[in-house]
């Protein structure tokens, strides 16, 4: 079972992004919700996530709504994949700005 954490940067400000809303979600069902904390960070999502596919989204409209800012991409996916290996974990974080976003595979 792998295990899940996420980390929104806006690289617009150099800031975390505080309180952006994120879903897992597995074959079109949201499995948990989270919003980030000071820090940009969800530390973990469900306890353990079993072999499969799976899909972060991150609501960044409407965090730059209301920031103030404009943007054209109401959210950023990240669509993942995890293996059969135990004790795996994946840190996905999204790096965004009004313009575009980003991501890779953290540690």
């Amino acid at each position: 079972m792998s295990t899940l954490s996420t980390h929104i940067l806006d690289i617009s400000t150099g800031k975390p992004a505080e309180g952006v809303t994120v879903h897992l979600q597995q074959d079109g069902n949201t499995l948990a919700t989270g919003v980030t904390n000071a820090q940009g960070r969800i530390a973990a999502f469900v306890p353990a996530l079993p072999k499969g596919r799976y899909r972060l989204v991150a609501e960044i409209g409407q965090w730059f709504s209301n920031s103030g800012r404009d943007t054209i991409y109401p959210c950023a996916r990240i669509d993942f994949v995890t293996g059969g290996a135990a004790d795996e974990h994946f840190h996905l974080p999204f790096v965004i700005a009004p313009g575009g976003w980003s991501t890779y595979r953290g540690s």
